[in-house]
């Protein structure tokens, strides 16, 4: 069973980080088993919390392993994201053209057993909620066998740990505030908390002493020399520094440092004033006026819309927004939009619709030029790349984004006019966009996809379970599809099974009812299978677990009804051994199908009776049984049996699936043939009787010379050579009927 521990040395949460001075934080998951990597599925997802500003953050894993595991260096992938799930593609799997990849503070970390103890450290990590993904990718090199990983499992055990720094003072708007730097303290932190209305901030600050003072700021983490969004230098004395329009509710982080400790002889003495800057039409204090949205929430998970404050119909679904942008005054727009825990685990898409109107000349090169940005609302030309939105005059567009980080989210429209002003001034541009959320996919992963909604460790998300070799976030990447060998995958692994019609038929011929049934039991169940154990037009006769249990209860019963019959023992305690093989087959397969070692200790205790009923009659009647010549016709058998078995348990892999198990099935099917007994004498009464020494009589004929009576019958002395081989040829016959 999973365990999960919540360590937490001081648990009083609130705003103010003073509260958290000095106080040492711990998150703790033990023994959280991880999987092979196929598909999101098989991850695992970690939550954890750094609830107040640190200088580094620690995160110390363990991994420890159960039963038998091989060292073949296998790959665990440990990956941190800040605010959202990890969004990665181990192997190189594609995303849909539309999707934007891009993350921010996602941090990778691949070892293997050779690394003892790795260690991730964060400095500088961002305040908030953190996600961990964690799973094995094994070398694309080494293909595994289906059944020689059976037995392995690999726990990882993690363990975060960070210590709260001292913030002993916060910038209020308009306050000023005392700052001292000294030899003890040459470096000392304040804070900032935006608040709704601040569109942008200035910083102003002055000092007693020449020296260089560095101001560096950083959003929601403390900055440091080489990790802050803001920096200036004071020089002689004064200094300033603008931020950027911000979202309210943000923490700003400032570190006040000397550059020269020299400087630092005597006490330096300084005043920080925090202002708002007004916002004018000309570029320097140009400020982007954003329309808040609210989110409307549907009946699935992830399933939202937002629609900007001045419109809620909230009885239309399919509610867009409308805008009309044209060069005759500045057209921008921008709408703000809140990404959190409620739906981190979906897929945030953004359409677009633009309509020139019919008036405009079709000469004019007219577009919309969009940015999507966290934290502030930002302009195409200072947006990052992968963020952009070009949107042509009368196209559609759309963008993607998957698992979206924790944030206040900006989309910001501008109008972009390239011609003549007054040929601007009339160039009309209607818009219609949609901001919406949904789980996986807009298309629910498409034709080779099935969408599904799946929890690992409390962290609810969406993810696309892909069939027929299709891979990806949307199961949009055919680099491995196989949808052309679908076909031929079915009919080799369906007819394959007719393989057991000439057993059958052997089996009937000779008398041998119910080995006959078992077989046909056996084709028939696996024919019907492997029809519906198919990712596209599959053909199930009824639910696929029982289909499923039947083929894998007839596989079983097969090997052991087959052995049963090769044993030298009356047919009347076969039929007993029969129906108790059977049921052991149908009790082991319902406890666990899949357990590889049951069969094998199954087929061994079974192998080993007959074999030892084999000796017993070869010890009591001193001659081998069964003979020699009948050994010879089981050879090819056990061949073709034993080059099955070793087939299906280390050469069977889920990309060769489809043709070795094709193989399992005629290997073993055929190697029935040579098994089965040739005659069905099995009274034990008639054994007895074939058992018994003869008494030799001796019928006088009357034309010879005889003593007394005619026809009479006169008991000679019996020769003991005569009696020895009558007792010989007797035993040899019964034991042969024995075997036959």
């Amino acid at each position: 069973m999973i365990k999960f521990a919540l360590v937490l040395v001081f648990a009083c949460c609130s705003a103010q980080n003073s509260l958290f001075n000095g106080y040492d934080f711990g998150q703790h998951y033990s023994r959280i088993r991880i999987f092979d990597y196929d598909s999101y599925s098989d991850a695992k997802f970690l939550k954890f919390n750094i609830r107040a500003p640190t200088i580094v953050a620690n995160w110390s894993i363990t991994v420890t392993t159960e039963g038998k595991c091989s060292n073949d260096f296998t790959n665990i992938h440990f990956y941190l994201q800040y605010g959202a799930y990890p969004l990665t593609a181990p192997r190189n799997e594609s995303f849909p053209q539309t999707y934007i990849t891009r993350r921010h503070n996602l941090f990778k970390l691949i070892f293997n057993q050779t690394l003892i103890n790795p260690l991730i450290q964060l400095n500088s990590p961002s305040i908030g909620t953190w996600f961990a993904m964690i799973f094995i990718d094994r070398p694309t090199s080494t293909i595994e066998p289906r059944i020689s990983n059976t037995g392995c499992n690999i726990y990882l055990s993690t363990w975060l740990d960070y210590q709260v720094v001292s913030i002993p003072l916060t910038l209020i708007l308009n306050e000023p505030i005392q700052i001292v730097l000294t030899n003890d303290k040459p470096s000392i932190y304040t804070s900032y908390y935006t608040l709704v209305g601040n569109s942008r901030i200035i910083i102003l600050s002055e000092w007693s002493s020449n020296c260089d003072i560095i101001i560096l700021a950083k959003i929601n983490s403390l900055p440091n020399i080489s990790l802050y969004d803001y920096k200036t230098v004071c020089k002689n004395k004064t200094c300033s520094m603008e931020i950027d329009q911000l979202s309210a509710f943000i923490w700003i982080y400032f570190q006040i440092t000397v550059n020269n400790l020299s400087c630092l002889i005597n006490p330096i003495h300084g005043k920080m004033l925090i202002r708002s800057i007004e916002c004018l039409s000309f570029s320097n204090n140009f400020c982007i006026q954003s329309y808040p949205t609210r989110r409307i929430m549907f009946n699935y998970y992830y399933d939202f819309l937002y629609v900007p404050i001045y419109m809620t119909n909230r009885s239309n679904r399919g509610s867009t927004s409308s805008i009309t942008l044209n060069g005759k005054d500045l057209s921008l727009y921008s709408y703000e939009f809140i990404v959190d825990d409620r739906n981190i685990g979906g897929t945030l898409y953004l359409d677009f619709d633009s309509r020139i109107m019919p008036f405009v000349s079709p000469n004019v090169n007219v577009s919309i030029h969009g940015c999507i940005s966290k934290y502030r609302p930002l302009l195409f030309d200072r947006c990052e790349y992968d963020f952009r939105i070009i949107i042509e005059k009368n196209s559609m567009v759309i963008r993607s984004l998957p698992y979206p980080e924790m944030a206040l989210w900006y989309l910001t429209l501008q109008y972009v006019c390239n011609g003549a002003v007054n040929e601007c001034a009339n160039a009309t541009l209607s818009l219609m966009f949609q901001i919406s959320s949904s789980q996986c996919t807009k298309q629910q992963c498409g034709t080779y996809g099935v969408c599904r909604i799946l929890t690992s460790q409390q962290n609810v998300f969406s993810t696309c379970s892909c069939i027929a070799g299709y891979r990806g976030y949307g199961c949009t990447d055919d680099t491995h599809a196989y949808t052309s060998k679908h076909l031929s995958s079915v009919l080799f692994l369906t007819i394959s099974n007719l393989m057991f019609l000439p057993a059958i038929i052997l089996a009937i011929y000779r008398h041998l009812y119910i080995e006959a049934l078992i077989y046909f039991f056996n084709m028939f169940f696996s024919t019907f299978y492997h029809a519906c154990d198919q990712d596209i037009n599959k053909f199930c006769i009824f639910k696929y677990d029982g289909l499923q249990l039947s083929d894998f209860i007839g596989s079983y019963a097969s090997f052991v009804i087959t052995l049963i019959t090769m044993a030298i023992i009356p047919r009347t305690i076969k039929a007993f051994l029969f129906m108790l093989g059977i049921l052991t087959c149908i009790v082991i397969n319902s406890r666990d199908r899949f357990d590889h070692l049951q069969f094998i200790w199954l087929i061994s205790i079974t192998f080993i009776f007959t074999i030892l009923t084999w000796i017993i009659v070869s010890i009591k009647y001193r001659r081998l049984q069964p003979s020699s010549k009948r050994l010879l016709l089981y050879m090819p058998g056990f061949l073709l049996a034993f080059a099955g078995l070793i087939l299906f348990a280390f050469c069977e892999t889920d990309k060769n699936y489809w043709y070795i198990h094709s193989l399992w099935h005629i290997f073993i099917a055929s190697s029935i043939l040579f098994f089965l007994p040739h005659k069905n004498f099995y009274k034990k009464e008639s054994v007895k009787q074939r058992l018994r020494p003869a008494q030799p009589n001796i019928n006088i004929n009357i034309d010879s010379p005889s003593i007394g009576t005619d026809n009479q019958v006169i008991a000679l002395p019996i020769d003991n050579a005569s009696l020895s081989s009558s007792n010989t040829d007797s035993s040899k016959k019964s034991t042969d009927d024995l075997l036959h």
